[in-house]
């Protein structure tokens, strides 16, 4: 049996297919669109024309690549960018025109709860406490075993709020990185909680491990210890370059790297406030909850 799961987050768009082989899957496609639906959204309030055009044609290639599959239901959600936005009704009505009708805008809970389901599959690891970190690029999950928090910040706001396409003055470093600890001091007992593991998912800490690894396969880095001096080596390179030097940096994506040097400067103050030198990457995440969800529910039926 097929499933397939959509995730519409607010920097891009990730659809998965996967084939139930037993208790598991086998991934039958697992592809990611630029789609930026927070472009100027914490000033607009609203999907500007161009994320909203960037998101059509990704429907598009979502349609044609559940027609190729033959896949007739997929489970959709939309995130943090979808909750904010005051024209998400173009959001629905572009989801009718290539017939994905069912898009459910999530909760931060929801959302946290598929990102820990999904986030720890297949990791080849057993843990008690895990933390798990979801940098997005409108919001940050912050998810345990017995709670959970939305942080109201991410890579691309970041970005708009306090970067240029220059390299990182010494003002703009100070700005970000106080912004970052106000906004995690709000969290500081939950972070510093004890976590047998920390367990950073999404672009930014995959777009970290690509460059660390040097490879663009997902399946190379998933599950990948990194340590605190690799963390601190990439961001102080990024940050003295600008950002047409920084798309010449080879296994960055180039969709992410004007959102790379916010991105890496969140994760490496949320590492500081855990008191933690390693971490792990995961390249799973929500639409990989949103699999796992329906494989269960399928079973009870």
């Amino acid at each position: 049996m097929k499933f397939a799961s959509v995730d519409i987050g607010s920097n891009t768009t990730l659809l998965l297919i996967v084939e139930q082989t037993g208790k598991s899957f086998e991934v039958l496609s697992d592809k990611i669109y630029f789609t930026r639906l927070a472009e100027n959204l914490h000033k607009t309030k609203s999907f500007s024309p161009a994320s909203l055009e960037r998101l059509e044609r990704a429907f598009k290639s979502i349609e044609e690549t559940l027609k190729k599959y033959d896949i007739e239901k997929v489970a959709i959600v939309a995130t943090s960018a979808s909750r904010e936005s005051q024209n998400k009704k173009q959001l629905f009505d572009l989801g009718e025109k290539y017939k994905l009708s069912d898009i459910e805008i999530i909760s931060p809970e929801r959302e946290a709860e598929l990102t820990f389901m999904g986030s720890l599959f297949a990791l080849g690891h057993e843990f008690d406490n895990p933390l798990v970190v979801d940098i997005g690029g409108g919001s940050t999950e912050l998810v345990s075993k017995k709670r959970s928090w939305s942080l109201n910040i991410g890579s691309v706001s970041l970005t708009e709020k306090f970067l240029t396409h220059q390299a990182l003055s010494r003002i703009d470093k100070i700005n970000l990185n106080n912004y970052i600890e106000k906004e995690l001091e709000f969290v500081q007992d939950f972070l510093q909680e004890k976590f047998d593991v920390i367990i950073f998912v999404a672009g930014t800490p995959i777009s970290l491990g690509f460059m660390e690894h040097q490879t663009s396969n997902p399946n190379e880095i998933h599950g990948k210890i990194m340590k605190e001096e690799q963390l601190h080596f990439w961001l102080e390179k990024l940050s003295k370059l600008s950002l047409e030097e920084r798309k010449q940096i080879k296994y960055l994506p180039q969709y992410r790297s004007d959102v790379i040097v916010s991105g890496l400067s969140l994760l490496n103050q949320i590492l500081k406030f855990t008191k933690q030198k390693q971490f792990l990457v995961s390249v799973t995440g929500v639409r990989y909850g949103l699999i796992l969800e329906q494989m269960e529910k399928k079973s009870y039926l």
